[in-house]
């Protein structure tokens, strides 16, 4: 009895468990262009291919290739309510599985490993202004090169 009631447990828990880097946030209380911003970023991150990691969280892309994000080194993209005189970038700091801890930026050249070739092509939240820091976590969508 208590085995199956253990499984039963056991499957709830992988039934609610966040697949792809966890679910979205509640966002009712943010803006409505920034509610819109996401809604458009998590379909992004939804494409066919991407696989989605949050910091801490592993992407595995197939083939033995494995990134793990572990922090966001700069955020220094210009915010979508804002002028700026640099689009800045979003620099990211992963472990690449049997590799080890390298630097990447999103949107640039695929990141070459002896496992496979790799890159980030989506972030999740977008750049605001009025985006109260912490309030999205960060989601990231890699492909596989």
């Amino acid at each position: 009895m208590r085995a199956f009631v253990f499984a039963a447990l056991m499957l709830a828990a992988c039934a609610s468990a966040p697949a792809g880097g966890g679910t979205p946030p509640d966002t009712s209380n943010l803006p409505q262009h920034i509610r819109e911003d996401l809604a458009q970023r998590e379909a992004a991150l939804r494409e066919p291919g991407i696989v989605v990691a949050a910091i801490g969280q592993t992407a595995d892309l197939g083939g033995g290739l494995r990134v793990r994000p572990l922090e966001v080194v700069e955020d220094s993209r210009c915010p979508q309510n804002a002028r700026c005189i640099w689009a800045g970038r979003l620099r990211l700091r992963v472990n690449v599985e049997g590799v080890g801890d390298r630097e990447i930026t999103a949107d640039e050249a695929a990141v070459e490993t002896p496992r496979g070739n790799f890159q980030l092509v989506a972030v999740s939240p977008g750049p605001w202004t009025d985006l109260p820091r912490g309030a999205v976590p960060y989601r990231f969508g890699f492909r596989k090169a």
